[in-house]
């Protein structure tokens, strides 16, 4: 069967490796946030973390393939830009930066609000940089007009911006910027916000995956005489191929091109002049992941997982049923918000956590490995309900409708049992409302200079009236006093 698939010809239509690659990048994201939220700290093993580390390189990268493969038509000519382009990343803008927003009630944007709050809507994360990422690639397109020039300097970024990266983490550097782009430059942290995917070194995933999109449009997707120049056998194996050459270089120089050098004195503050340029102890130690070398690494395992999962895909036999990996990967979005909210807006609600005890860091392996097999499973099985549901279009715009009049509603009366929870327990305050000294005082209980309790056992004795489940030190804590 190899055999036959390696001189099979026939132009692709659709990118079986990246649908995979996305959809199981899906899986892994939940289990990311799952044991990031549950799992007791110091648990997980140094693998684990490199593999969840992978994620988000995964996502950037698929997004710059996908954006390669639909921009440019099959005789070299852009399709228009506006309005389904605009208007789908608009959405995706608009989705993250309501993640990051106070809240989605009115109870949110106002009592509850806080200064930190509205300065975290400001957070570059991970669709932000999608968003960005995919603005600068398609303003290079519509600029050059032309799919192998494009592809050229989609590569030129991609190995441009980690080189110049590391100077931009250095101290100081777009501090004070305003605040919407403040995160684009770096990750340092800045007023209390601090950005988790700056567009340096970021950039650089989507931009090879464009790259990447360029040699499969060109060797994949063009027809010579109604064939392609490649098979799709051919391209997965020079695809691993060169993810091999990317690992083998990358990950040996990463320490090198990093710490490797002369330090020198200057002004009192020792630097190391490395390939990376002139930094402080402090700056190296948190630039380690902006550097070309480590970017080449995580493309590499990237590159070479993708290669796997596509000739996986191109030699089995069809499964009866539904495919939940390529539901994941279609309708990615609307797993990245359901299982959030899941996690952070339902299950780590104080109401929830107080009656089952599930709180932050709070669970072992068992517990965790639970949690994240429940939070999976319902989350593919969403997307391939929703699969089913694009099948009927009427259908699906009466339930979006029907979802954006309950979203409406919930912004109205959301939140305010919150509020009330609050009002009667300032104790259990984890944010510093505005209205928690007066109730603090309303209590007998004397004020505080942010209104949060800072005694431990006076917010252990109220869970304790309220009847919430306490940890091992609230009890302790509680014994002491009888």
């Amino acid at each position: 069967m190899f055999k036959e698939r390696w001189n099979d010809l026939t132009p692709s239509r659709r990118c079986d490796w990246i649908d995979q690659l996305r959809g199981w990048a899906v899986i892994v994201m939940i289990e990311v946030h799952v044991v990031n939220v549950w799992l007791h700290q110091g648990l997980a093993p140094g693998w684990l973390n490199y593999l969840n580390g992978l994620v988000a390189p995964s996502f950037t990268m698929a997004a710059g393939f996908s954006l390669a493969i639909s921009t440019f038509k099959f005789d070299g000519t852009l399709r228009p830009f506006w309005p389904d382009t605009v208007r789908r990343l608009g959405f995706i803008l608009l989705c993250a930066y309501a993640l990051h927003a106070p809240g989605i009630t009115l109870a949110d944007w106002t009592v509850l609000g806080t200064a930190q709050k509205f300065r975290e809507l400001f957070k570059i994360d991970v669709l932000q940089c999608i968003v960005f990422s995919l603005l600068l690639l398609q303003g290079l397109a519509r600029l050059v007009r032309n799919p192998k020039v494009f592809t050229a300097l989609a590569l030129f970024i991609a190995i441009g911006v980690p080189l110049v990266s590391p100077s931009m983490w250095a101290t100081g550097v777009a501090d004070g910027l305003w605040l919407p782009i403040r995160g684009l430059f770096n990750g340092n942290p800045d007023r209390g916000v601090q950005a988790l995917f700056p567009l340096f070194p970021w950039v650089a995933f989507p931009a090879f995956g464009a790259f990447l999109g360029g040699l499969y449009r060109h060797f994949r997707v063009e027809p010579i005489h109604g064939q392609a120049r490649w098979s799709e056998a051919r391209y997965l194996v020079a695809l691993a191929l060169l993810g091999a050459a990317l690992l083998a270089w990358g990950q040996p120089m990463q320490q090198s091109w990093l710490w490797k050098g002369t330090w020198f004195q200057q002004h009192g503050v020792w630097m190391l002049q490395s390939k990376s340029g002139a930094f402080t102890y402090a700056e190296l130690s948190s630039i380690g992941n902006t550097t070309l070398p480590s970017v080449a690494a995580r493309l590499g395992w990237i590159l070479m997982g993708g290669a796997v999962m596509g000739l996986v895909e191109l030699l089995r036999r069809a499964w009866p049923g539904p495919n939940p990996i390529k539901a994941a990967s279609n309708e990615s979005l609307l797993l990245y918000m359901l299982h959030l909210n899941m996690l952070f807006s339902v299950l780590l609600a104080p109401v929830v956590v107080g009656l089952t005890g599930w709180g932050w860091y709070s669970l072992g392996w068992v517990g965790t490995l639970t949690m994240t097999a429940v939070v999976i499973a319902l989350n593919l099985w969403a997307g391939v309900v929703w699969q089913n549901i694009r099948k009927t279009p009427d259908f699906m715009r009466r339930l979006q409708r029907l979802a954006v009049a309950v979203l409406g509603v919930w912004f109205v009366v959301g939140g305010w049992w919150t509020v009330r929870h609050y009002v009667t327990s300032p104790e259990l305050a984890k944010e510093p409302y505005l209205f928690l000294n007066a109730a603090r005082v309303r209590k007998g209980l004397p004020p505080t200079t942010d209104g949060l309790s800072h005694d431990p056992k006076e917010a252990a004795q109220e869970k304790a009236r309220r009847g919430l489940r306490l940890n091992d030190e609230e009890r302790r804590l509680l014994e002491s006093t009888l």
